[in-house]
Parts: structure tokens; C-alpha cells; sequence
């Protein structure tokens, strides 16, 4: 089934490493220093949070659609019945994904300089004693670590401005299929550091009045820092495939309860612990005034639960869901021949999903937290290096230290539900199409007794 495939790509995005094992270099990278490796851990946090949402949004809309399908398929309800009766069914869905839901405009971690921000991260004073040659002098550093990521967005930005480092024009959702990175070369970032910015009073560049430490410890960050940040790949999903069994039970009042529920269950080392469930009412309407059609109004609410690790680095995802559903159901029985349905539905989706996760493999390497070994070259020449899992006995721990965010996303969609339904004694075949964001075509079979 397609949503486990789903599922599986959402954690492939929450820890950023979904690339190849496989990786073209120029050279084996050396150990970085701990600046860098900080700073490279804060840059892969922020570009998470960055692209996260745009990379997330056209699932949440996908699931919102899918699994919100098949709640209904007659709008009739009886008012009173002398004993309860039970309806069983496996509703069955199938979702287009359209192509602008295949890629997003990604961005990275940058900041225009300001420099009453820049005081909270270096303490300074303007020395005018000689009116003709003021200095700059620097009189205390609070946050060594936090003044280089601060002045680290303050050079991306610049070389954003100036084109010095460009972004991909588009990258792919978890629905698409492409592989994209954001390449930011050292040149570039050490012409920045020692050019800009230049202090209006003194007219000199910033660094250059610095403590002598404290640009050797900037020049080294950005000599070892990773050039290629690797953005998470596709699943390349052109359609979305669910199955959901569903009881309704009724009648009390022209009012009927539906129950939707899988137990946590272990599927396997890609999607991990799954469990989802729903909860719904609907009332008929038309029980109160004379109607040529059936009417009624219906409201479920849904929940679903992911807990998984997953991938070479051991990352962990746990995500929860809930949605809620509104249906507003027209009806028209032909007796012995075939009944018409249609609905007008408002959905509202939330997701809260909770991440820990590592530096991707690559980064690791270009940090020389992760091992490389020549394992051939392409016919240009070019060598060939594959990247081994962590060894801490022989200098390669990998990254040690995981990060941790949180993300929330919204959405909500309204559809528009067309269908037809036949009933041969107690057994009802049903197809109907949903018109939205994200379009379903849903079917099913049910029995009833």
C-alpha cells in the first residue's frame, strides 16, 4: 500500500538523510573542529525548519484528502428501528497527485546585518580620541559559537543578494522525484568574511578589526565547513492507495455512529509503530420537514500515530494527527434500481511531530565524522568514494550529538463528493469522486445486518 511508502519518506525527510551511500568526491575530508561541527549541526537544524513545511505540506493535503474519503455512501438514516443494526465495510481510496504538488522554491538559514543585533554577540566601542583615525575596539565576546552561526547568516544573505551563492530554482516535495543540494562554495563564504561588512566609521571590514583568535577560529569554520547541504529526495508518488475498514451502527434518533480503528502494529523496520482510528456522528435532517431527498450532517473526528527509527543514523520520528471532518449528504433513493449520493465536506487537519535527527551521511563525511574509501572512478576519471558506517575505534564516530525540533502544520480543504451506490439484499457496492486540493476516487464494499 502506497501510505506506508508515504510514511516511510516522512521520516526519511525529518532526519535529512536521504541521499546515496554513494558519493562522487575530490578527496578523503579531514576532521573538522569543533566550531564547525557545531555550526554545520545549527545551519542543518535551521535549514530544516526552513523547508520542512513547503516539504511536508503536499502530504498533509494528500492524507487530509485521502483518509477523510469514504465516510458515507447514502444520506438516509432511519429515525427509530426496533433493534440495532450493524453495517461492516472496507472502503477502498485512490488519490491523483498533481504536478504542482511535486516541488517547492527551497530557501537556507540567512540574515540581513543589523547592527544592534550584532551587539548582542560581540561587545565593542568606538574609539574617537583621534577624530582622524577612530577605532574599533572589541571589548568582549559573550557567545563565541553563537557570534560565528549569527555571522554565518549575515554572509549567506549577502551572497544570496549578490548572487555570489544561488539557490536551486525548485526542489521536490515527498511527493516529487529529483535530488537537489544547496552548494555553498568556501571561496565565495571567505571572500565575504574578509570584505564584508565595513564599519561606516572606520571604513574598515569587520574582520579585520577582530581579535587575531577570533578570525582564526572564523577562517577555519568556514575552510572545513561542508560546501553541500543535501535536500531531502521524493518518493516520486503519482497516486495514493488506502484501505480503511468501518462499522456504523444504528439508529437512535436518525442518528448513526461510525468507527474507524487499526491497533499499533509493528510494519516493518521503514514504517515502524501505525495505529489510526475515527470517531463520527450523523443526524438526518430531513426527518424534521417534508424533502424529495435525503439530507443529514455528519462529523468525525480521526487520529492517526507514528513512532519509528528508521535509517543508517538511527533517527527517530514519533507524529500524531488529528482531523476533523464536516459532511453535509444529499441522497436519493431508486428502490431496486440505484441511489444517488453527494456531499459538501470541510476538513481541518493538524499534525505535531516531534524529531530527533543527525547530520545527513554526507555532511558527516565532509566533516570527517564519517569514513571514506576509494571504491572505483568514473570513465572521466573522476574517483568514486562510499561512505562506511561510524567507527568510533578508528576516529570515525559519526555525528554524536542528534538535534531536536518540533513541527506543526495546518491545513484544511473543502470537497466536493459525487457518487452511486446498488444494494443487492444485505451486501452494497458504492463508487464516488471527491472533487478537491487533491482529488479521490473512493469505492467499497459493506454488509450489512
Amino acid at each position: 500500500m502506497q501510505k506506508k511508502k508515504i510514511i516511510a519518506t516522512i521520516a526519511s525527510l525529518a532526519i535529512f538523510f536521504c541521499a546515496s551511500l554513494f558519493l562522487n568526491a575530490q578527496a578523503v575530508y579531514q576532521r573538522a573542529n569543533d566550531y564547525t561541527i557545531n555550526l554545520a549541526r545549527a545551519f542543518g537544524r535551521e535549514l530544516f525548519d526552513l523547508n520542512g513545511v513547503p516539504y511536508l505540506q503536499p502530504l498533509v493535503e494528500t492524507i487530509n484528502s485521502t483518509s477523510n474519503s469514504g465516510f458515507f455512501n447514502r444520506a438516509y438514516v432511519p429515525k427509530n428501528v426496533e433493534k440495532p443494526y450493524f453495517r461492516v465495510g472496507l472502503k477502498g481510496m485512490l488519490g491523483f497527485v498533481r504536478d504542482d504538488m511535486k516541488s517547492y522554491s527551497p530557501n537556507m538559514p540567512n540574515e540581513p546585518l543589523d547592527l544592534s543585533k550584532l551587539s548582542q554577540y560581540i561587545n565593542y566601542k568606538i574609539d574617537l580620541n583621534d577624530p582622524l583615525n577612530p577605532k574599533f575596539v572589541v571589548t568582549g565576546i559573550p557567545d563565541t559559537a553563537a557570534l560565528i552561526l549569527y555571522a554565518f547568516k549575515v554572509y549567506a544573505h549577502r551572497g544570496l543578494e549578490t548572487k555570489l551563492i544561488k539557490l536551486p530554482e525548485s526542489a521536490p516535495t515527498i511527493l516529487g522525484y529529483d535530488e537537489r543540494a544547496i552548494y555553498i562554495p568556501r571561496y565565495v563564504l571567505d571572500s565575504l568574511v574578509r570584505s564584508y561588512p565595513v564599519i561606516p566609521i572606520i571604513n574598515k571590514p569587520l574582520f579585520d578589526v577582530l581579535p587575531d583568535s577570533l578570525r582564526a577560529t572564523i577562517l577555519m569554520a568556514v575552510g572545513q565547513f561542508p560546501e553541500y547541504f543535501t535536500l531531502p529526495k521524493g518518493g516520486n508518488i503519482n497516486s495514493i492507495i488506502a484501505g480503511i475498514p468501518q462499522l456504523e451502527i444504528g439508529s437512535l434518533y436518525g442518528t448513526e455512529l461510525l468507527l474507524r480503528f487499526i491497533p499499533p502494529v509493528y510494519m516493518g523496520e521503514n514504517i515502524g509503530d501505525f495505529s489510526f482510528w475515527g470517531l463520527g456522528l450523523k443526524h438526518s435532517l430531513s426527518q424534521y420537514f417534508e424533502s424529495p431527498i435525503d439530507i443529514a450532517f455528519q462529523t468525525v473526528y480521526q487520529g492517526t500515530y507514528l513512532n519509528n527509527k528508521v535509517g543508517v543514523t538511527n533517527s527517530e520520528l514519533k507524529a500524531l494527527a488529528t482531523i476533523w471532518d464536516f459532511n453535509l449528504e444529499f441522497g436519493k433513493r431508486f428502490e431496486d434500481i440505484i441511489d444517488f449520493y453527494a456531499g459538501f465536506s470541510y476538513e481541518l487537519l493538524s499534525i505535531k511531530s516531534d524529531f530527533t535527527y543527525y547530520l545527513p551521511i554526507e555532511t558527516q563525511a565532509q566533516l570527517g565524522l564519517l569514513e571514506m574509501i576509494k571504491i572505483g572512478e568514473l570513465p572521466n576519471g573522476q574517483p568514486i568514494y562510499r561512505i562506511l558506517p561510524p567507527d568510533a575505534s578508528r576516529g570515525f564516530p559519526g555525528d554524536t550529538e542528534p538535534q531536536k525540533t518540533k513541527i506543526k502544520i495546518n491545513d484544511e480543504n473543502f470537497k466536493f463528493i459525487f457518487g452511486l451506490s446498488r444494494s443487492f439484499g444485505p451486501v452494497t457496492f458504492f463508487i464516488d469522486y471527491s472533487l478537491s486540493k487533491f482529488n479521490i476516487l473512493s469505492g467499497g464494499i459493506e454488509f450489512k445486518f
